[in-house]
Formats: C-alpha cells, sequence, structure tokens
C-alpha cells in the first residue's frame, strides 16, 4: 500500500492491484462514445494522466463516461475511475489540472456510483470537463430532441 499526500488528504493506494484491476478484470465498454473516448483520451493531457498514474490508474481504462452530444463532438459529463485502496481523509478531495476538474471520494459524489469491476475496497476518482470531437468513421450519434419528440406526437396523420 503507497501513501499519497495530497494537500490535507490522505490516500492508501494499492498500486499493484489497481494496475492489475485495469489490465486483467476491467472491461471496456464498447458503445460509441466511449470508443471515441478511447480513441482520444491518450493525448488529452499529459499532466492529467501522469496524476492519474500516480494512482495506479491508466487513464485510457476508464470504469464509465457518461456523455451527451453536442454539435459535433461530445461532451463528457465526467470519466470515472476506481483505486483500489482507501482514503483516511474526510471530505471529498478537488484540483484542477490543466482545465480538468478532478474530484476522489469514498462515494461521496453522485458520478461515483459508476459500475465498476472491482471487488476491494476502493476510491473514486472523477474526471470533468472533457469535450472531444467525434473522431471515430461511423456517423456522428444524433439523439432526438425533446421538443423533436413531443411535436411529432401532434404532426397530423
Amino acid at each position: 500500500m503507497q501513501i499519497i499526500q495530497r494537500d490535507d488528504f490522505t490516500f492508501h493506494a494499492d498500486i499493484e492491484k489497481t494496475k492489475e484491476y485495469y489490465y486483467s478484470t476491467q472491461t471496456l465498454c464498447d458503445c460509441c462514445g466511449c470508443r471515441n473516448l478511447y480513441a482520444q483520451i491518450d493525448t488529452l493531457s499529459e499532466p492529467l494522466a501522469a496524476f492519474l498514474s500516480e494512482f495506479g490508474v491508466d487513464i485510457c481504462r476508464p470504469d464509465e463516461c457518461a456523455w451527451i452530444e453536442m454539435d459535433n463532438y461530445l461532451d463528457y459529463l465526467f470519466v470515472g475511475y476506481t483505486v483500489t485502496g482507501f482514503i483516511e481523509t474526510e471530505g471529498i478531495y478537488e484540483t484542477d489540472i490543466e482545465g480538468f476538474h478532478v474530484q476522489i471520494s469514498r462515494g461521496d459524489t453522485p458520478t461515483d456510483w459508476f459500475p465498476n469491476q472491482q471487488t476491494e475496497p476502493c476510491f473514486f476518482v472523477s474526471v470533468t470537463g472533457i469535450s472531444l470531437p467525434w473522431v471515430l468513421d461511423e456517423p456522428f450519434p444524433r439523439a432526438e430532441r425533446f421538443g423533436d419528440k413531443i411535436k411529432s406526437l401532434f404532426k397530423k396523420r
């Protein structure tokens, strides 16, 4: 177990078990939003990748992400990771790295309750502020807007 100190927070991270989780246990999502993220996230931010790596996390292998379609890009509401270990300090650790907001908690924020395949005690890392262009060689996902759905209900037949 490695002790990582950030400001007034103390994290106990099992780096080897976290890496084992990301490379042996965890499966990657195959939805188009995740695949678009995987195609670009390794070039997103070296400082962010280095920060996550200190905890044993591979930036390219998130547990979960939530996204919405914008004009030819996806706005990722959060990208979530788990770290094997525990947080000694109460509260939520927050920091900004190159315009990305990072929260680390025991499960105290709504974005911490993402599905993961961790079987060991763990804590949650959520990254927000990620917007990426659509780079996949397939049609951009266009969500039907709520207003358009309502209008279609009242169309003359």
